[in-house]
């Protein structure tokens, strides 16, 4: 990744890899819902995560904050690791394994061959070849205590400080479906709290009391149920849940998707003064990309689990590079009958544009603080229609 200014990162996300599978045997299915991700999330900035759905979005955002324990990767918080994926050691263990497999077998049929033609040498030919075959072994043997230690480093983040845990909190997209309609408001804001350890009555009413009107609530709204609410309100009573235990970083998961444009904008500007009045660091997921402009500071673009472009807001309007990333800025409507009478969509057909087979793809830097997934070749096409 690129130095920002040499600022310490509150979220890092090192090759991270979420697959779910289905089925045993012939009939298993490996769904990879996030294929090898990283990037970095800066003190205070918000950071948007965009792409069509099913890209894997919201399946980051669960697996950065544990709801999912990950297949590969690392996710830092803070400065501590706070989640770990073993399936890479596994794996390097397993072609480890058939890798010495392989050159022992070879080393065998030599000896055989040697033993033939000079059988006069055959004690010394064993010898040697059994030497061989030893250094083999044991570097099979150095190996995989290697991999198991560290596999056991990464299990230990499990055990993480909750402490730590308490800075990071999210908030969801259906605000429906995420509040327990059997909680009043109170117990359900107040929840972190009592999680945490906090008891006393008068310092839950009161911090209650003071979240809700942070999000523009009433403190009388405390004794309500989530149906006595709007679509806007119950969002906003998800939004004080989140930042009664004073985060420092917040995940909030398509927070406006399922409301109207006029509740959109109050949610969106209520994050905004959120961020500048109380310095919280967010990672903004969407789909909206005139929202996600608006909001953010810096932009992810994802598809099928890939990150395939990352940049400043501002530039990655300015210089698209990605066939992903055009296509869907073609998709934005514009208050505007001219140009939506000649607005063109541009349809991305992967399979048509790249050819990996040979030349294969990762995330490079084409400018400072620019990344655009691509191989060489692609990589020098882009270079020259930089602005």
């Amino acid at each position: 990744m690129a130095k920002q200014e040499s600022r310490t990162p509150v979220l890092s996300v090192r090759h991270l890899k979420q697959y779910f599978t289905s089925g045993r045997g012939k009939n298993k299915l490996v769904i990879k819902a996030v294929d090898d991700i990283s990037f970095d999330i800066f003190q205070g900035e918000v950071f948007g995560l965009v792409g069509e759905s099913g890209c894997g979005k919201t399946t980051t955002g669960r697996t950065i904050i544990k709801l999912y324990e990950p297949t590969d990767g690392e996710v830092f918080f803070l400065g501590q690791l706070i989640s770990a994926g073993t399936e890479g050691n596994k794996e390097a263990i397993r072609r480890k394994k058939v890798d010495i497999a392989s050159k022992i077998k070879d080393l065998k049929l030599q000896m055989k061959e040697e033993l033939t033609n000079d059988p006069e040498k055959a004690a010394e030919i064993k010898s040697s070849y059994n030497q061989k075959i030893g250094v083999l072994r044991k570097e099979k043997s150095e190996f995989i205590e290697e991999q198991k230690i560290d596999i056991h480093r990464r299990k230990q983040t499990v055990e993480v400080d909750y402490d730590l845990m308490r800075n990071m909190q999210m908030i969801f997209q259906d605000p429906i479906a995420s509040l327990d309609p059997r909680m009043t408001v109170k117990e359900i804001v107040a929840e972190g709290l009592r999680i945490s350890g906090e008891k006393r009555d008068s310092v839950i009413n009161e911090k209650v009391n003071e979240v809700l009107k942070t999000v523009g609530l009433l403190p009388e709204h405390a004794s309500r149920y989530p149906h006595e609410f709007s679509g806007g309100q119950r969002q906003r009573i998800g939004i004080a849940r989140a930042l009664i235990v004073a985060p420092k970083f917040i995940i909030a998961d398509e927070p406006v998707s399922a409301l109207d444009v006029s509740i959109q904008a109050q949610v969106i500007n209520l994050l905004n003064d959120l961020r500048k009045t109380l310095g919280i660091t967010i990672m903004f997921i969407a789909h909206d990309l005139s929202v996600i402009k608006y909001f953010s500071d810096r932009i992810g673009v994802m598809y099928y689990g890939n990150l395939v472009e990352l940049t400043s807001a501002e530039e990655l309007f300015l210089n698209p590079l990605h066939p992903y990333t055009r296509s869907l800025l073609s998709a934005v409507p514009l208050p505007d009958p001219r140009y939506e009478k000649k607005r063109k969509r541009m349809v991305y057909r992967p399979a048509e544009l790249h050819d990996y087979k040979t030349d294969t793809p990762k995330l490079h830097e084409i400018k400072e603080g620019h990344f655009v997934y691509a191989n060489n070749k692609e990589i020098a096409e882009y270079k020259k229609v930089l602005k």
